[in-house]
Parts: C-alpha cells; sequence; structure tokens
C-alpha cells in the first residue's frame, strides 16, 4: 500500500512541480510549436530548474499560440506564418526546443544553430542518418550543444540496469529484448497525410526499443537482419502499426525488439502500455519494466539461473553533487533529461548523455529496418 500511496505522490507532483526561482542570469529556451509534448518534455521540468526559463514560443496560429502562451505563462510570443524564423533570430534565447513534425526536425535544427542557438529537438532528430551526423557536425564548428531528446536514457533507473550489467551479476550478454507497446488511441493520427511528414511507429516509438537496446549493450548494431510490419489496424499504406525486428550485435549478441502503436485496451476501456527491456546473460537476466514512465514505478527483476530473484528500483542517483544533483523521486526522464542538457552547456559534464554518435547509430538501424520490411523509407528532408 506505501508503493501505491508513494507513486501516487511522485505523480502528482510531476505534473504540478514546485516553482523554483531562477538563478540571476538563466538560459532562455524558445519553443517552435505548440505540440503538447513541449508541456511534459520542457514546460513542466523547467518550473523546478533555476537556471532554465521558457522565454518564448511561436506558433503559425495565432489565437492557439495566444492562448498557449497564457496558460504556461510564457511572456514571449510569435505567431504568423514567419514565426518559427523569427524565435530563433531573436538574441535574448539561448536555446530552442523543436517539438515539430519529424520531417521538420533537421530544417529546422539547423536554421536555429546557424542563428547561434545551442539545440535540444525531439526524437528522431532528423530523417536519416546523414542529416543527424550533418546536424552535429555544424553544431560542432559552432560550439553550440546539440541534443537529441531520447529521454528514456537519463532516468536513474536506467543506469541502475548498466551498473548490474556492467558489475557482472548477469555475466556476459547473450541476447536483449526490448518493448514498446502504446494504446490504440495514440495510432489515431496515422491518416493518409501522416507519411510525409515522416510518422510511422518506428520512427515514432521504435527508436525507443532500439536505443534501450543499444544502451544497455554499450554497442552499436552490426545489422537487422530481420523486420516486419503490419498496418492491420488503420490500412493506411505505407504507415506502420506495428513493428518486429532482430539485430545482430558484436560479440555474437543477438537481440529482438517489437514495438505497437495500436494495442487494444484492457477490458475494452484501459490503455494499455508496456516499455521493458530483458538483458539474457550466461549467469541470470535482468529486466527493466516501465522504462519510458520509470518515475510513476519500475522494478527491475535479476534473476539468477536457480529462479531466485532479486528487486532493485532507482528513484534518484546516488552520486549527487554542486554540479550533478541526485535528482527527486519525483522527477521524470525529462526532468532528468533537462538536467544533463543544462549542465552541458554550462560547460559540466553530465552523468548520461546522447551523442552524435548515439543519434546516428538510432537512425542507421531504423532506415535498415525500413529496408528490411520492404517498406518505403520516410522522405529525406527537403532542407538544403
Amino acid at each position: 500500500m506505501s508503493s501505491f500511496i508513494a507513486s501516487i505522490k511522485r505523480a502528482a507532483t510531476s505534473f504540478n512541480p514546485p516553482t523554483l526561482p531562477n538563478d540571476n542570469n538563466p538560459l532562455k529556451f524558445g519553443i517552435i510549436s505548440t505540440a503538447d509534448i513541449s508541456v511534459q518534455a520542457l514546460i513542466l521540468p523547467a518550473r523546478s530548474h533555476p537556471s532554465v526559463e521558457v522565454y518564448a514560443i511561436a506558433g503559425r496560429n495565432p489565437e492557439n499560440t495566444e492562448k498557449f502562451a497564457k496558460k504556461h505563462s510564457i511572456r514571449k510570443v510569435y505567431s504568423g506564418k514567419d514565426a518559427y524564423q523569427a524565435l530563433v533570430e531573436d538574441p535574448e534565447i539561448d536555446v530552442v526546443y523543436i517539438p515539430l513534425p519529424n520531417i521538420m526536425h533537421y530544417e529546422w535544427t539547423m536554421r536555429s544553430l546557424n542563428a547561434g542557438k545551442h539545440v535540444l529537438v525531439e526524437k528522431p532528430i532528423a530523417m536519416r542518418a546523414e542529416e543527424a551526423r550533418r546536424a552535429h557536425e555544424l553544431a560542432e564548428t559552432k560550439g553550440l550543444v546539440l541534443m537529441e531528446a531520447m529521454h528514456v536514457r537519463f532516468h536513474p533507473a536506467v543506469a541502475r540496469l548498466r551498473e548490474i550489467i556492467e558489475r557482472g551479476d548477469i555475466g556476459s550478454i547473450k541476447h536483449i529484448s526490448s518493448t514498446t507497446f502504446l494504446p490504440s488511441l495514440a495510432g489515431a493520427l496515422y491518416t493518409d497525410d501522416k507519411f510525409a511528414l515522416g510518422k510511422g511507429c518506428m520512427m515514432d516509438v521504435g527508436c525507443y526499443a532500439i536505443e534501450m537496446i543499444r544502451l544497455v549493450s554499450s554497442s552499436v548494431p552490426i545489422s537487422v537482419t530481420s523486420a516486419e510490419y503490419d498496418t492491420d489496424v488503420h490500412h493506411v499504406h505505407n504507415m506502420d502499426d506495428n513493428v518486429r525486428g532482430t539485430l545482430q550485435l558484436p560479440n555474437g549478441v543477438t537481440a529482438d525488439f517489437a514495438s505497437k502503436i495500436s494495442v487494444p485496451p484492457r477490458f475494452g476501456i484501459i490503455p494499455k502500455l508496456d516499455f521493458g527491456v530483458e538483458v539474457v546473460g550466461e549467469k541470470g537476466t535482468a529486466k527493466l519494466n516501465q522504462y519510458m514512465f520509470p518515475h510513476l514505478y519500475h522494478s527491475i527483476v535479476v534473476t539468477d539461473l536457480s529462479g531466485k530473484k532479486t528487486i532493485h528500483k532507482a528513484y534518484t542517483f546516488s552520486d549527487g553533487d554542486g554540479t550533478r544533483p541526485a535528482g527527486e523521486p519525483w522527477w521524470s526522464t525529462f526532468r532528468y533529461q533537462l538536467e544533463a542538457f543544462v549542465t552541458r552547456i554550462k560547460g559540466n559534464k553530465p552523468r548520461i548523455w546522447m551523442s552524435k554518435e548515439d543519434s546516428v547509430a538510432v537512425m542507421q538501424a531504423i532506415e535498415q529496418t525500413y529496408e528490411k520490411m520492404g517498406m518505403e523509407a520516410r522522405p529525406k528532408s527537403p532542407y538544403v
């Protein structure tokens, strides 16, 4: 019962976090688009970060943008057809956050970097691995910080799983399985026009499954050995609802993943979520349940060859200091992500990072998956 109550408290606080006073010179963030994800990914996490101010918002629809700004106490508003460019050119803004449709990520990352802004861009960072590489190379040339918002990798629970593996508790890794299942209502957005925007199960959630395999194995997949998909829920041509695939990793390690954006609800009414990664080793297994929202609840179940189970949990880090705080139990993956991003901008080393190599490797695996499925690749960015 106490565990359930603690979970409720963490959820309540994460959705209504304390507002801390800003430092004398906080980083001013500008958001391109009024997309809903920006609330959980930046606006709420920023409340409890004294070095972050959500300063500006840009949207094409003036009425919607004004409403969004008023609701979230954002003091500067850009609206209309030139709103995005006006925001990235604002000299007051230090960082641009990009939650636009997938097809627009690369263009506005490049425009923001060329305007001298640090960039936090939603996943996928681009439509192709080569685009991801070019964006990072531009950031490096300009001395700016660019990070793909692969928020699932930043939580202490994931770090604890890696620690268990690296400590040798389950021995050498033999196989990894990763799942990302979302309820049917999430896939309702998959209509005929979404292909041109770079949508699809693999682009939207399959990237998480690939990333978790990469993260726990500390390696880059050698190849996608098989992949299949179906569109049996929304029946939209070239729009994958469900994807299954296998990977070959270094040292003979194999992996499989399954991603679904159309899982039927339990009893017809309860949305079903399943985000797990299981690592099979020569001495046992380790499985992290619920890596997407681990601040609400998670468990890391380690099972040895005799069947004995040990359960681990980690809501904060154990080695907090002045530049890398331990965190709070209610911090979401997004809040830990923001902490790492700001730490890097300030010139310090975060515990966890999403590097150029990480982003490029994920995009390469996504491209290979679409090729193996015999499915048309998502369109390249039109931006040159």
